[in-house]
């Protein structure tokens, strides 16, 4: 099975370089998340610290897995 994009250049190009990105996207978001995870795993935090960091951690699961994303 094969899969072709395509872009009608340069009117399409905020699109395709998007396209192109969709890899870096996903690193920057597994970044994120692996960089919480640190804070709460390691970080000598106090609660409010680590109830923020655990609530950004879940919202950004949330919001991945509403729209279908895996991260790992």
């Amino acid at each position: 099975m094969k899969a072709i994009l395509e872009f009608n250049l340069p009117d399409e190009e905020q699109e395709f370089k998007e396209a192109l990105s969709g890899g870096m996207f996903k690193y920057v978001l597994w970044r994120l998340d692996q960089d919480l995870r640190g804070k709460i795993k390691y970080e000598q935090l106090n609660d409010c610290e680590h109830k923020c960091y655990s609530d950004i951690r879940e919202l950004l699961h949330q919001i991945l897995s509403q729209n279908n994303l895996d991260i790992e």
